[in-house]
C-alpha cells in the first residue's frame, strides 16, 4: 500500500512539477510577446545634431506594423504601415550619392487606430519630452523591436531644395537630403551628414485642410515653447517623413518658422572592424561598453537586414496645386549647403563669442576675418538673435567701403530683410544701395523685397 502511495505522489508531484513548467515557459512566451515600450538610462550626445535640443533613448518590443521592407540586393525599400507603403525608395550604392524617393499611397489609407488614439493628446500643448513619449507609446508599439532615439527637434518644412515640403513629385525623384552633404559655399570644403531636419509628407492632399491650418497658425503665435508637436521619423541623413502633424507644418511655413516635432530616429547596432560594438542614431554612435548589461544583449551587433520583395510603383500623395503662399513660404529656411555651412560653423568651427571678439572683427576684412564673421553670425543666430542683430548692422555699415564676398553679404542681409518696420536697417539698405553702382547686384533684389507688401 506505501509503495502505491508513494507511486500516486509520485505522479502528483510530476503533474505539478509539469504544470508549473508549463505555466513558466507561457508566461516567458506572453512576456516576450507582450508589445511594450521602456524608457531606457542610455544616454546619447546629440550636441552636433544641432536642431535637437533634448534625447532620450527607449526599448522597443513592437508589433512590426511600421517596417522598412528592403529588397533582396538592398537596392529598394518602402517603409510601410499595416500594409500601406508610406515612402518608397530606390536606395544608392554609397553614402555619397542620394537615394530617389516616390510618395507612398497615404498613411490615412493604413488605418492606423493607434495614431488615431493619440490625436487628441499630441494635439496638446507640450510639456516634456517624457510624457510625450508615454501619449505617443500606442504609436511606437507598431514599430520594429529594437531602440528608437525619441527627440525633442526643430525641422524645416521643406525638402531641402528650397520646395514646400508637401509639394512632391509622385513618382521616383532625386533627393540630395538623403546623403551626406559637400559643401563648398565659402571656399570651404567639408562634408556633413547625420543631421535629420527636412520634411517629406506622408498624408495625400486629399486631407488638406484650410481651417486647420489658420487654427494651427493661430496656435503658434500665441505659443512659446509649447506648442503641440509634429510626430516625424528620420529615414535619411537629412531628411524626415512625417507621421502625424501635416498641417502643423504648413503653418510653420506660412509663419517661417522652424516646426517642433518629437523625431524618431532608429537605432542601429553594428561591429566594426575591431570587433568594437556600437549602438548608433543616424550622426551619434555609442560604444557598446558603455551601455549597461540589460541593454547590451538586447542591443544584438551582429545583425541581418531582413529581406522582402519590394516592388515600386507611382505613388498618390500630391494631387494639388499649392498656391504662392506656400511655394513661397520655404525659400526664407536654409538649403542643404546653407544648412550644413551652419553645422559646420557651430560643431566643427567652434568659437568662443565675446564682445572683445565681435569689436576687433568689425575692423578686419580680409579673407579669413570674413570666415569668423560668417561663424559669429551663424553661432548668434542659434543663441542670441537680438545680439545678431546688432552685430550685423554694425558689420554691414563697417562694411561697405571694404569689398567683401558675395556669399558673406547676402548671409547678413537676408538676415536683416526679415526684420520688419526697423528704421536702424532701412538705413543701412539705404546708404548700400546710395554706395552701390551695380544694377546687377543681387544684394539689390533682397533689399527690394523688405518693402514688398
Amino acid at each position: 500500500m506505501s509503495i502505491i502511495k508513494n507511486k500516486n505522489k509520485l505522479i502528483c508531484g510530476s503533474k505539478t512539477l509539469w504544470s508549473r513548467l508549463l505555466k513558466s515557459v507561457m508566461s516567458f512566451v506572453e512576456n516576450k510577446n507582450k508589445l511594450s515600450v521602456e524608457l531606457t538610462d542610455i544616454e546619447v550626445d546629440v550636441s552636433e545634431m544641432i536642431n535637437i535640443k533634448e534625447a532620450k533613448v527607449v526599448y522597443v518590443n513592437g508589433a512590426g506594423k511600421l517596417v522598412n521592407n528592403r529588397s533582396e540586393y538592398g537596392c529598394s525599400m518602402n517603409i510601410r504601415l499595416n500594409d500601406i507603403p508610406l515612402v518608397q525608395v530606390n536606395l544608392p550604392s554609397s553614402s555619397t550619392t542620394s537615394s530617389i524617393l516616390a510618395s507612398g499611397y497615404g498613411i490615412e489609407n493604413a488605418d492606423c487606430e493607434e495614431l488615431k488614439k493619440i490625436q487628441k493628446e499630441i494635439n496638446s500643448n507640450f510639456t516634456s519630452l517624457e510624457e510625450s513619449i508615454k501619449t505617443i507609446e500606442p504609436l511606437l508599439k507598431l514599430f520594429e523591436t529594437g531602440f528608437y532615439m525619441i527627440a525633442d527637434a526643430e525641422c524645416y518644412p521643406t525638402d531641402g531644395e528650397k520646395n514646400f515640403y508637401w509639394d512632391i513629385s509622385n513618382k521616383l525623384k532625386d533627393y540630395p537630403a538623403t546623403a551626406l552633404v559637400f559643401s563648398h559655399e565659402y571656399g570651404d570644403d567639408y562634408y556633413v551628414f547625420g543631421q535629420p531636419v527636412y520634411l517629406y509628407p506622408t498624408q495625400t492632399t486629399d486631407c488638406y485642410n484650410k481651417e486647420r491650418v489658420d487654427y494651427y497658425i493661430e496656435k503658434f503665435k500665441n505659443s512659446d515653447n509649447d506648442e503641440p508637436r509634429a510626430i516625424v521619423y528620420n529615414f535619411g541623413e537629412f531628411i524626415n517623413f512625417v507621421i502625424d502633424g501635416h498641417h502643423k507644418a504648413c503653418a510653420s511655413a506660412l509663419l517661417g518658422k522652424p516646426l517642433k516635432c518629437l523625431l524618431i530616429i532608429k537605432g542601429e547596432s553594428y561591429r566594426d572592424y575591431y570587433k568594437k560594438n556600437y549602438l548608433k542614431f543616424l550622426g551619434t554612435e555609442i560604444e557598446g561598453d558603455k551601455i549597461s548589461d540589460k541593454y547590451r544583449k538586447l542591443a544584438k551587433f551582429e545583425i541581418n537586414i531582413p529581406t522582402k520583395n519590394v516592388s515600386i510603383k507611382e505613388g498618390c500623395v500630391n494631387k494639388r496645386e499649392w498656391e504662392q503662399k506656400y511655394t513661397e513660404s520655404v525659400k526664407k529656411f536654409p538649403n542643404l549647403i546653407k544648412y550644413a555651412t551652419i553645422v559646420n560653423d557651430l560643431v566643427y568651427e567652434k568659437m568662443e563669442i565675446t564682445d572683445d571678439l565681435m569689436e576687433y572683427y568689425l575692423k578686419k576684412f580680409d579673407r579669413e576675418s570674413q570666415r569668423k564673421v560668417r561663424i559669429i553670425i551663424h553661432n548668434l543666430e542659434f543663441s542670441d538673435k537680438k545680439k545678431a542683430q546688432e552685430f550685423i548692422i554694425k558689420y554691414a555699415r563697417a562694411s561697405l567701403k571694404h569689398k567683401i564676398s558675395n556669399a558673406l553679404k547676402v548671409l547678413m542681409y537676408e538676415f536683416l530683410v526679415k526684420i520688419k518696420d526697423n528704421p536702424e536697417i532701412e538705413q543701412v539698405f539705404i546708404d548700400y544701395i546710395v554706395q552701390n553702382e551695380d544694377i546687377n547686384d543681387p544684394i539689390l533684389k533682397i533689399i527690394d523685397s523688405y518693402w514688398e507688401k
